[in-house]
């Protein structure tokens, strides 16, 4: 790329600014925030000491380091750090408030400061939307060009032409010499920019290239009409089908709904938010007159877009609002749909923050004559009335619950009924139910599987009582990592490219989340690991009884912390796919630690063979042994690893 500062008229860079907590530091000692607090012996020393705060004493054994700004007990506590945490400790509060106090202290106008912030977070917004601007107008021009006709063809197969794709954002990102990065060279975009607006990424070999090659483009835009990201079908059989813009500043796929910003205000004006799953039903709809149609870009909604949707929705009790879910009419698309649903309205609610109630509805899928479901794409374009007619006979979303997971399961049996109540469980507001409406249901559902409907109330209590505790056990879990993890500003780690191998971080995440995963990764030993704190972290989790444990025995190991800062934060999956239960997270550790081992004997392989050429092509028969040992081990791993899991 150019010179960030030789930018196109629409892209501006900013530099960098200090931080709050930088500045904070640049004004005030250890010496001066822990003098507030003890008395020191030989204040003027590198090493000033006292007796620690935190534990009882007689003999000195809080020292301060002056050279690096930082405190450390080496008696009872075994504990140190900076002078934020210091405070922290001393006055029992969180980074927040201990942040404001030094701020404070040293004269740091935190009102100014977050403003500045602000303005800074705005600034670079623009950037990233001016970029996006730009992409957006240059894929149009290639969709119409030379190089862009088999994809005009292939939308004009659909019912979209050239002022359809013109109106809706779409365009098509070519590869080669006519690609987007020379392009932005040859108008001296802002590199910065364009690299946090996720337009070009990085290679393994070092290089930069698009992050769309050969694809049709669908610009996404947030509610007030600005390009935050794009959606690139691939044409021809690369993989991914569908690619969307990895996740940036102004970017969140979880958090977007697709179309919001033409649907907005019909959603206002009818009460009614329809959601279908990809870029080409919006279209359709929008085409066809459908205006309040949005899309949640993946199988499953989620609480951020609920929350979104609840926003536009008006609130009046004497009118419901309601949103209707019309996504993939298959087996998989429905279960995915369940699943969404249950987490969405598991934090949701079914009121949300909301005086009135929002109705939520699955439409059955629209049917050809031989039977053959279509996408909403399909039937709007072939039959719109009798799409409409599927979103007006939508189910009830207890009703649809209650349907799948009876159909799903034996409830004949103890543990398939079982089952069947602990998906339905979750969409009851109240237990035992208050409402009318719900007593109906307990009612038709203990009818249904042949139960008493007290007694099915109260296994359906049940359920609640050991999902909510379930959920309690794990919320406090992440408290007690958040708090060990401190308010670290957890710095990232400069690897070289040969140790990134994500299967290994993936695994170290699932052990660090989920304590029970490490019985799954026996296949494992820490020289397995590339990188020495990888090794570190595997080492001391295999021998520590929790991770409280493993954090103080690596508490002396600022890298190691680092790291373990990292994974209690690292996806151990792509961010489309939900982990929500535990045979799920053994799976996937699973995976990771087969790969794990298998990689390392390929490693050793490898080796034994440049050993080999080194000696003339010459191997002892005991190395002949030990490499046909190895391969045999490598095709065993291969068998048995379900995927290989690379995030």
């Amino acid at each position: 790329m150019v010179d960030r500062r030789m930018t196109h008229p629409r892209c501006r860079w900013k530099g960098e600014q200090m931080t709050l907590v930088d500045e904070v530091k640049s004004r005030l000692t250890i010496v001066d925030v822990v003098s507030d607090y003890l008395t020191l012996d030989n204040p003027g020393s590198r090493t000033p000491k006292a007796l620690c705060p935190f534990h009882e004493e007689r003999t000195p054994s809080f020292s301060l380091s002056v050279d690096h700004n930082s405190w450390r007990c080496w008696g009872a506590c075994g504990v140190g750090g900076d002078m934020f945490e210091f405070v922290m400790r001393a006055d029992d509060i969180e980074f927040k408030e201990a942040l404001e106090k030094l701020a404070r202290k040293a004269g740091v106008e935190i009102q100014d400061r977050r403003e500045d912030g602000e303005r800074g977070r705005r600034a670079q917004s623009s950037a990233l939307h001016q970029v996006n601007e730009i992409a957006e107008e240059f894929f149009y021009r290639q969709l119409t060009g030379a190089s862009g006709q088999p994809a005009l063809a292939y939308l004009e197969s659909r019912g979209i032409d050239a002022q359809v794709a013109k109106r809706r954002g779409i365009g098509f990102a070519p590869r080669g010499v006519n690609s987007l990065l020379p392009y932005l060279k040859s108008i001296g975009a802002d590199s910065q920019a364009v690299v946090n607006a996720g337009l070009i990424v990085k290679g393994q070999d070092g290089g930069w290239f698009d992050m769309f090659g050969n694809r049709i483009t669908v610009s996404i835009r947030d509610p007030r009409g600005n390009i935050i990201g794009f959606g690139a079908r691939a044409m021809g059989d690369a993989q991914p089908k569908y690619l969307n813009t990895h996740e940036t500043d102004i970017f969140n796929k979880s958090q977007t709904l697709y179309g919001m910003h033409w649907a907005s205000d019909a959603i206002r004006a009818s009460g009614r938010a329809i959601v279908v799953e990809g870029y080409m039903d919006v279209i359709a709809s929008q085409e066809h007159g459908f205006k309040n149609v949005v899309a949640c870009m993946g199988t499953s909604i989620t609480p951020q877009q609920l929350q979104s949707l609840a926003a536009f929705l008006p609130d009046d009790a004497d009118n419901p609002s309601s949103i209707v879910l019309c996504l993939d009419a298959d087996q998989a698309g429905q279960e995915a749909a369940l699943r969404g649903l249950r987490l969405a309205i598991s934090e949701f609610g079914r009121n949300g923050n909301r005086n009135s109630p929002i109705d939520l509805r699955i439409a059955a899928p629209v049917t050809s004559e031989n039977g053959v479901a279509k996408d909403p794409d399909d039937a709007i374009r072939t039959d719109s009335a009798q799409w409409v007619a599927s979103i007006d006979r939508a189910d009830d979303i207890m009703q649809f619950v209650i349907r799948t997971a009876v159909g799903r399961h034996n409830t004949a049996t103890d543990v398939g009924l079982d089952a069947a109540l602990n998906e339905i469980e979750p969409y009851f507001e109240r237990l035992p139910p208050r409402a009318i409406r719900e007593q109906r249901i307990i009612n038709a559902l203990g009818q249904q599987l042949e139960i008493d409907a007290d007694r099915l109330t109260n296994l359906l209590v049940r359920q609640r009582v050991f999902r909510e505790s379930s959920n309690s056990a794990s919320t406090d879990a992440q408290t007690r990592r958040a708090r060990n993890g401190r308010q670290r500003q957890a710095q990232p780690i400069v690897v070289p490219s040969a140790v990134q191998a994500p299967w290994e971080i993936t695994l170290l995440a699932c052990l660090v989340q989920h304590d029970y995963a490490i019985d799954h990764a026996a296949v494992v030993e820490p020289d397995h690991f590339l990188d020495h704190s990888r090794r570190d972290v595997f080492r001391t989790l295999r021998s520590a009884s929790s991770l409280d444990e493993c954090l103080e025995l690596i508490s002396g190991q600022p890298e190691t912390m680092n790291l373990v800062d990292q994974l209690m934060n690292t996806p151990i999956s792509p961010s489309e796919i939900v982990i929500e239960d535990e045979a799920a997270v053994i799976q996937i550790a699973k995976d990771c630690a087969i790969r794990t081992r298998r990689e390392y004997l390929k490693r050793n392989k490898k080796k034994e063979v440049q050993l080999a050429r080194e000696n003339g092509n010459m191997f002892r028969e005991e190395d002949m042994v030990g490499a046909v040992e190895t391969n045999r081990q490598i095709r065993e791993l291969a068998a048995t690893q379900r995927v290989a899991p690379t995030r």
